[in-house]
């Protein structure tokens, strides 16, 4: 092998004027109305091969490796036909919800595509454990897949959650008071708008244990009953407060 003069390598190395590259989304459990499905050639070892960008708006974080305040995202997956590859646990997971009910035969003029998806406001989230072959392994692998969970309006009814404020007796000296998931979303609610409110919520050990909260948070159906019983109220700046 040859030998690379400093004055070569110099001419090489940069601060200033890096390419933008392509970084993977800190989210692993979101959801965002899809805009667009776009897509990139990416060299690889065995080749340039083809991989889909799903690009997200309005994104509402569940969960994420680091805080997230973008209010937009993209998720990128290798575009395959094999049934065990990222593709193919992700195109699963959209068929059992945009074609529920409809059989495996089905005439392919029947079966919705991935493109009923667009403009629709999805639940992603990354799962674990989804077997895929290692080619540098040699051997099936487990690893991390995207998968679709819901979307909105479709395949789920919307969960109502009627929600009783947190209690006011008292407590005896040196206990504990237990709190339940939905007395910590409104906890936190009190005194904040709705995107204050949001930035907390969904990173609260509590709240997040409770997966039907979570979901009504979501899709807005845990505030609604609450504001009719008088419980919760939103003044003219559009901040919560909560009756206790």
């Amino acid at each position: 092998m040859a030998d690379v003069t400093q004055a070569e390598v110099l001419a090489q190395l940069r601060t200033r004027g890096f390419e933008e590259g392509f970084q993977r989304t800190p989210l692993r459990d979101f959801w965002g109305v899809l805009t667009d499905i776009s897509g990139q050639m990416r060299d690889g070892d065995r080749g340039a091969y083809l991989v889909a960008l799903y690009n997200f708006a309005g994104i509402e974080v569940i969960d994420s490796t680091e805080t997230y305040i973008s209010p937009i995202a993209q998720i990128e997956v290798a575009a395959s036909s094999r049934a065990m590859s990222g593709m193919g646990y992700l195109g699963k997971s959209i068929d059992n919800i945009i074609n529920a009910g409809l059989p495996s035969d089905a005439p392919a003029d029947q079966v919705k595509n991935q493109d009923f998806l667009i403009g629709k406001k999805l639940h992603m989230k990354l799962t674990p454990g989804h077997m895929i072959w290692n080619q540098r392994a040699g051997e099936e692998r487990p690893r991390d897949c995207w998968e679709l969970i819901e979307i909105a309006g479709v395949g789920a009814a919307p969960v109502q959650t009627v929600v009783p404020p947190p209690a006011t007796g008292t407590v005896q000296a040196g206990a504990v008071p237990v709190q339940s998931a939905a007395q910590a979303a409104l906890a936190i609610l009190d005194g904040k708008n709705e995107q204050q409110w949001h930035q907390e919520v969904f990173v609260n050990d509590i709240v997040k244990a409770d997966a039907e909260l979570v979901k009504s948070i979501i899709g807005r159906t845990f505030l609604p009953p609450l504001e009719t019983a008088g419980i919760v109220t939103k003044d003219e700046n559009g901040i919560y407060h909560v009756k206790h």
